[in-house]
């Protein structure tokens, strides 16, 4: 794919004329990543070995990258609230909801599957509406019934705010989605609910460094070739947080989320210079990244029942470790072509081809953070 070529100076709803956006490469080799290391560490945590702390960050990564190309797309061309809305829940809601359904009917079916995972109609319906809400299991906190869905907890309501700032005029709608979002994080200091610290929480600070580096980027065109010297930075001072991490909510906006700014950055500029590698393999991963990134707990959970049934307990923690990643790379690649993939296009169907708007290959691959 040819070179990316560099956004407007952002603020707003670009006119017509912002020049054309191809498939942000680079960002799909993040996403794949930032899931791989996300699935990595849990595995770990399943045999008891060492969770590999800096692999957290695939979070950080997740929210930056949401922040940043959502605003890619409002910036691209006019967009109404309503069709801003429809096209995000089209990426986002018809693979998530399948999945939610099978949890139900195992639940109702054969709980006994499901290791921890317990029935409850009110988290359930919360589940449907990206809601957050108490999880029936004992010490699992406001998250869904898919697990990583907390993620898309988050996303929901950032997309409720970005639609919100489309009925404002162009040069508020910047100021009043970093604002909102700044506002919300520095809420979470104070004595709130658990489930109003749901929402007035850091991670809404990760999703408006996204937006900000969205906004700065096209003002740096003339330093796009030092993209590898900003992903190397980004990358050791992630491993520099990683080791000094000690699961302090806020302390994860030092250690990670700036790290992950200029991770994006660096990959970013890279492509912008026309540097970057294309490593085929890397970017299928990133194509599969949300439905690997969902349907991994569920994966993982099997594995380890079928593994302690066929005795494997006493092998090393890292032969699991290995097995369980491809398992789950492979499932979610199957999910990704049998179901994501036909979901999105029955979902998203018009009897008409539209234009293909400017930024729309971007997110070509599935949502974010979208996913995560």
């Amino acid at each position: 794919m040819g070179q990316v070529k560099a956004i407007g100076t952002g603020g707003g709803v670009m006119p017509n004329t912002a020049p054309p956006i191809k498939e942000l490469v680079s960002i799909q080799y993040l996403r794949g990543l930032a899931a791989l290391g996300v699935v990595v560490w849990h595995a770990q945590g399943q045999v008891g070995l060492a969770e590999t702390t800096v692999l957290q960050a695939g979070i950080e990564i997740f929210f930056v990258i949401s922040g940043y190309v959502m605003w890619l797309i409002l910036s691209a061309r006019p967009v109404s609230p309503g069709t801003f809305l429809r096209k995000r829940l089209g990426r986002v809601v018809p693979l998530y909801w399948t999945l939610t359904t099978l949890v139900v009917l195992v639940l109702l079916i054969a709980p006994g599957l499901l290791q921890t995972t317990r029935f409850d109609l009110a988290h359930v319906i919360s589940s449907y509406l990206f809601v957050a809400w108490p999880n029936p299991d004992p010490g699992v906190g406001l998250k869904p019934l898919m697990i990583p869905g907390w993620t898309l907890n988050y996303e929901m309501a950032f997309y409720t705010l970005l639609a919100l700032a489309l009925w404002l005029p162009k040069a508020w709608q910047a100021p009043f989605v970093i604002g909102v979002l700044g506002l919300l994080a520095a809420c979470s200091v104070l004595p709130l609910s658990p489930i109003a610290h749901f929402y007035a929480s850091p991670f809404m600070a990760e999703l408006a460094m996204g937006v900000g580096l969205a906004l700065a980027l096209p003002r740096l065109a003339g330093f796009q070739r030092f993209g590898p010297w900003v992903l190397a930075t980004g990358l050791a001072l992630l491993m520099v947080g990683g080791a000094l991490y000690e699961s302090h909510h806020h302390a994860r906006l030092l250690l990670f989320a700036l790290p992950a700014v200029l991770i994006v950055a660096g990959v970013v500029m890279w492509e912008n210079a026309g540097g970057l590698p294309r490593l085929p393999g890397l970017k299928t991963l990133g194509d599969v990244s949300y439905p690997l990134y969902i349907v991994h707990p569920i994966v993982l959970s099997g594995l380890a029942q079928g593994w302690r049934a066929l005795g494997l307990s006493g092998a090393s923690p890292w032969i699991y470790v290995v097995v369980a990643v491809g398992v789950a790379s492979i499932i979610g690649w199957a999910a990704h072509i049998l179901l994501e993939r036909p979901l999105v296009r029955l979902f998203q169907h018009r009897p008409r081809k539209a234009k293909t708007s400017p930024a729309a290959a971007v997110v070509s691959g599935q949502p974010l953070t979208d996913r995560p």
